[in-house]
């Protein structure tokens, strides 16, 4: 059942489309009545491949987010690859730890930023090869 906002916007579209109906049949009366006849067809012809393309789009659209949602349920990750983490990562993260080395430090030490180096421990916890 549709909802009044839904209603709403139904009412709003057959208004706006009777509107134009009139203004087109007043336009089409004062030409001659084969010319306003095809013309007439012609707009048939645009409002009917409309609305085929909008389903089209639609069905799409549809399928796209069904496939998305399959591969991100196989573990399919979008998006460019992550880089490597520094070979000496491990080692800085672990003086950061200790109090050896402040944040900025340790991060400047691995060549990364400072949100960089807080993403590889992130990313480190997930993998459990990181000491939390």
């Amino acid at each position: 059942m549709p909802s009044a906002q839904q209603e709403r916007e139904r009412a709003q579209i057959q208004a706006k489309l009777k509107e134009l109906a009139e203004e087109i049949s007043s336009d089409l009366s004062r030409l001659e009545s084969a010319q306003g006849k095809e013309l007439l067809s012609d707009f048939v012809s645009e409002l009917f491949l409309s609305m085929a393309k909008q389903d089209q789009q639609a069905v799409r659209r549809q399928k796209q987010a069904e496939g998305i949602a399959a591969a991100k349920a196989r573990g399919v990750r979008f998006g460019p690859s992550r880089k490597p983490l520094p070979e000496n990562f491990a080692a800085c993260y672990e003086a950061w730890q200790r109090g050896q080395m402040t944040l900025t430090q340790a991060a400047e030490t691995c060549g990364i930023t400072r949100s960089a180096f807080y993403r590889a421990i992130d990313r480190m916890k997930e993998l459990n090869s990181c000491p939390a």
